[in-house]
């Protein structure tokens, strides 16, 4: 079970490494069209950070149940 929530939080870590680098992109942009595709990409990182967020939180509910 440990190896699942190492491995979730290395993908959470992945995910805002991903936020911060299309927020950047997005932040250079001069062309409208060019920084709202950067902050669509920017949202879609933080919508699946909050999904592992929310899968980890799970798994670590069912680690401490089994544990009891």
């Amino acid at each position: 079970m440990q190896q699942i929530l190492d491995g979730i939080l290395e993908a959470i870590e992945d995910e805002i490494r991903a936020q911060k680098h299309y927020r950047m992109l997005a932040d250079k942009s001069e062309d409208p069209k060019v920084k709202n595709f950067f902050e669509q990409l920017r949202m879609d990182e933080e919508n699946h950070e909050a999904v592992l967020r929310a899968r980890y939180e799970a798994f670590l509910k069912m680690r401490n149940a089994d544990m009891e």
